[in-house]
Parts: C-alpha cells; structure tokens; sequence
C-alpha cells in the first residue's frame, strides 16, 4: 500500500512536469527541485540542500550535500547536450565544489544513452550510476522498507497534510510546507494534484 502510494505521487509529479513543460510552461521544473530534494534525501540519506540558498543562480548544480560532498542537477531535459553542458559549467567552478560528485536527477524518464555518450560522460567523471531517475527511487523503496516508510511519510506531510490543503507549497526560500519550519514573508507557489 505504502509503495503503490509513493508510485502514485511520483507519476503525478512527473505527468505534472511533462504536461507543463509541453505547453511552455518551465517554472514548475524550479518547485519540484525542492520537492525532489526530500525525496533524494530520505532515499538516499543524504542531506541535500538548495544551491541558491548558498549562492544565487549557482551554475550547473540546483542541490548541495557537503557533508557526503555530492551535487546534483535535477533536469526535464534528457539530451546529451544537457549533460554535456552541465559537465562543462561544473568543471569551471572555481569554488570548493568543483571537487563534489556531480550526479544528474531526470524529473521525466531517464534518457537511455548510448554506450559511446555513456564512455564520453565517465571520462569526464559522471558515472551510469549517477544518472538518477524515478525507476531508481521506486527501486530502492522497494528493497528497503525503512525508505518506503519514511518517503512515505514525507510524501503525506507534502501532499495530504491536512494543513495543508491547497497542495504542495514551495517556498522561494527553499522550504516545503509540511516539511521542516517555513519562514514568514515569503512568495509562494503550489502545485495541486492528488487532491479531493
């Protein structure tokens, strides 16, 4: 129950995503980097933050974890280009997180790469296994029933709290509603689906 729950969010917020973006409307590709964020956290146990919260329009990289020293780029868009371009700017940083692992997040559906982009990316530090996607989620929920309860958890707190009725709010500080403390004062957006 707790995992077809979990499936059923994810899809929604990928159908979310995929509807938006065919009509030209990108903005909700910035909120589920936030929501996504939590999501990689209880999976994984990372502790990932948002990367404009350190610095605003960190280029190439939307989430930091210092402490496990990994940055991820949560995308829509699934071309080898995005991926090349995305190694090309993280390379350039001249700061401390040059040397982080990069990993990649696909919002839609994992591109299947061919074996020569796939050489071409690991020659340049992006292994397959940083290539992450829903199915990789859905994965390790499965395997571990500790991560399915508490993405389920979280999954509840974002989009079935009943405090929070209207959906799942993403503050532009970086904080969910239902998820950790929200400030006061800040410019909102919501996303509804999976409501009654």
């Amino acid at each position: 129950m707790k995992f077809k729950y979990i499936k059923k969010k994810l899809i929604e917020l990928r159908s979310e995503v995929e509807v938006d973006n065919e009509i030209g409307q990108f903005d909700i590709n910035k909120i589920v980097e936030d929501v996504y964020m939590h999501i990689l956290n209880d999976v994984y146990g990372w502790d990932l933050k948002n990367a404009n919260l350190l610095k605003e329009n960190f280029p190439a990289i939307d989430l930091i974890d210092e402490e496990n020293m990994i940055v991820i780029q949560v995308t829509s868009t699934t071309d080898t280009n995005k991926l090349r371009s995305t190694i090309e700017k993280f390379k350039k940083l001249d700061d401390e997180y040059s040397i982080y692992d990069l990993k990649m997040f696909y919002i839609k559906d994992k591109p299947k790469f061919s074996s020569a982009s796939l050489e071409e990316f690991e020659k340049n530090g992006v292994e397959k296994t940083d290539l992450l996607g829903i199915k990789d989620i859905l994965h390790q929920v499965q395997a571990n029933p500790n991560i399915c309860d508490k993405l389920y958890e979280t999954l509840q707190k974002m989009f079935d709290d009943e405090s929070n009725k209207s959906g799942v709010t993403i503050n532009f500080n970086g904080e969910v509603n239902g998820i950790g403390s929200v400030t006061g004062g800040t410019v909102t957006q919501t996303l509804h689906f999976g409501k009654k």
